[in-house]
């Protein structure tokens, strides 16, 4: 009877992670084993190359994009809005920091990666479910403003504009500050914007 798996995928991914955003490309399959405390050879039986490795590693595997619709379901009606887009601002903010050095590393090496048909995939992928973001947030900020907790307005564009701007505070973090600023200075600034657009949507 074969050995039990006792080291999980997830251990060695977290490993791989953290190694290719120290070291680019240039990171090696036993300096990842070593980090990850397994056999170089485990490596290849999980992820037959370093390019599959490096594939699996560098992509947001959390499913937090369902947590978005959860907690604006929760909320709808209950919490007040400004309260709700600062927990959903320091969501995204929380998340985009993790993101972007990644996608950075892998739009970096995507010659030694990925062929141009699986880029293209993997960035409509990526399009689509920001877009997704946007609407749900839209469609909460619109459900708000029928229950008369809000003023009409372009939601979408209200959507996109707090979604895009959470976006470039978190890359602007993650290249003067290495994405290590604390959660504490994210969450004044989150409070910041939120306060900026409750200003264009407060009940009149």
């Amino acid at each position: 009877m074969p050995r039990p798996v006792s080291i999980q995928d997830d251990v060695i991914l977290r490993a791989a992670k953290e190694i290719f955003l120290e070291k680019g490309w240039d990171a090696t399959t036993s300096e990842i084993a070593a980090k990850a405390g397994v056999s170089h050879g485990i490596i290849f039986k999980r992820f037959k190359t370093k390019q599959a490795l490096f594939q699996t590693a560098m992509q947001d595997q959390s499913n937090w994009g369902q947590a978005i619709p959860t907690l604006l379901k929760s909320s709808l009606g209950r919490q007040d809005v400004e309260t709700t887009l600062v927990e959903l601002g320091a969501l995204f903010v929380e998340k985009f920091l993790v993101i972007i050095p990644a996608l950075m590393m892998a739009w970096s090496n995507k010659q030694e990666t990925q062929n141009t048909a699986e880029s293209a995939a993997a960035n409509k992928e990526r399009a689509t479910k920001a877009l997704q973001a946007v609407k749900t947030i839209a469609a909460y900020l619109e459900a708000e403003y029928k229950l008369g907790r809000i003023r009409d307005t372009d939601f979408e564009v209200v959507a996109q504009a707090f979604v895009g701007a959470l976006w470039h505070h978190s890359f602007l973090q993650v290249m003067l500050t290495g994405g290590k600023s604390g959660p504490a200075k994210e969450r004044r600034y989150v409070r910041r914007l939120v306060k900026a657009i409750w200003s264009g949507i407060a009940p009149e």
